[in-house]
């Protein structure tokens, strides 16, 4: 039947998929060509086949100078060059890093240079200043935290006498008991890590 039509999943037996490839590609070439020379066009077409073998076809003279066109257009001169730039920017500071960490862990023999000695200097001032930062921050929840114990064993204070206001003749036994059942205790403890 003509009409019928297929659904288009992957074939699952290994020679019948080689064979469909084949015959599909041959046609997908010829589809190509007949685009290039009916459309006066210029055509490039890459195909791995699942071992990885390349098949390609190119209806100039080469397909380097179909893919350096590609790469030439204005709508992806932009992209590809920022993205060169990009990379070619991170090797760089990879290299670099590794360099460096591979000095600092005394792998590598040679001498620093001046441009080495002035970049670990400003990365040991940069995590000098963030342990500084952490200090002063500890130091000032030190501090924020004895007001707070202060606070709090004034309030316990105030309980007491609040309790003993209210109790009247209770013996100091009751009285510890009530403060117990009636009192919180808030500590805050700090320490490093």
């Amino acid at each position: 039947m003509a009409g019928e039509k297929h659904k288009i999943k992957r074939i699952e037996n290994p020679t019948s998929r080689q064979v469909t490839f084949s015959k599909r590609r041959r046609s997908l070439f010829k589809k190509a060509q007949e685009l290039a020379v009916l459309c006066d066009v210029s055509v490039g077409l890459v195909v791995f086949s699942e071992s990885r073998k390349l098949y390609e076809f190119s209806s100039t003279s080469s397909m380097k100078d179909i893919i350096d066109k590609y790469y030439q257009h204005p709508k992806n001169v932009e992209k590809h060059s920022e993205a060169a730039i990009d990379v070619a920017r991170l090797k760089s500071t990879i290299v670099d890093e590794r360099y460096l960490i591979s000095n600092l862990r005394g792998e590598s023999p040679d001498e620093l240079t001046s441009t080495d000695l002035a970049r670990r200097e400003g990365i040991l001032q940069l995590r000098l200043r963030r342990e500084q930062n952490l200090m002063e921050q500890i130091s000032k929840l030190q501090t924020k935290a004895k007001s707070l114990m202060e606070e709090n064993n004034k309030l316990k204070e105030e309980m007491a006498e609040m309790l003993i206001g209210r109790s009247g003749g209770q013996t100091d036994a009751e009285l510890n008991a009530l403060e117990d059942e009636e009192s919180f205790d808030v500590s805050l403890r700090l320490g490093y890590l």
